[in-house]
């Protein structure tokens, strides 16, 4: 735990009553530092614990065009709404349902987010027709 790191002589326990004096102290020895006075900076270096050499990332599924096209199916959207909804253009989905471009990079782990877990993704479309269901209303 980071906190470890730090000696106990040195810990600033954070009230409501003095956070406004810490801040503005913060505030005064940052300008300082940035002027060139090093004398009253505290330095606390953050060590990442998950580093690149302590793991692995397992890399996202590809998906070709039947996939994307029965996830958007099951999830009940439009090729507008499904588009809208991951920030691409219309025209994105299109050439991934026609097999012509498939998705790339970062999009792979959205679509896998998206269908491991499509009612995070739902949560975010939202109907205004309330004959319609939350889902978008269908293709």
């Amino acid at each position: 735990m980071m906190l470890d790191r730090i000696p106990k002589s040195e810990r600033i326990t954070v009230t409501e009553e003095n956070f406004g004096d810490l801040l503005l102290e913060s505030l005064k020895q940052a300008v300082a530092f940035k002027q060139g006075d090093k004398s009253k900076a505290r330095v606390h270096v953050r060590y990442a614990t998950t580093t690149a050499h302590k793991t692995t990332v397992e890399s996202p599924p590809r998906y070709d065009a039947k996939r994307v096209r029965t996830l958007r199916e099951k999830l009940d959207l439009s090729q507008a709404v499904f588009a809208r909804a991951l920030n691409v253009s219309d025209k994105t989905v299109k050439a991934w349902e026609q097999g012509g471009s498939p998705p790339s990079g970062a999009t792979l782990r959205l679509l896998e987010m998206v269908e491991e877990h499509p009612e995070n993704f739902l949560a975010k479309v939202r109907c205004l027709d309330s004959d319609q269901q939350a889902t978008g209303g269908g293709s």
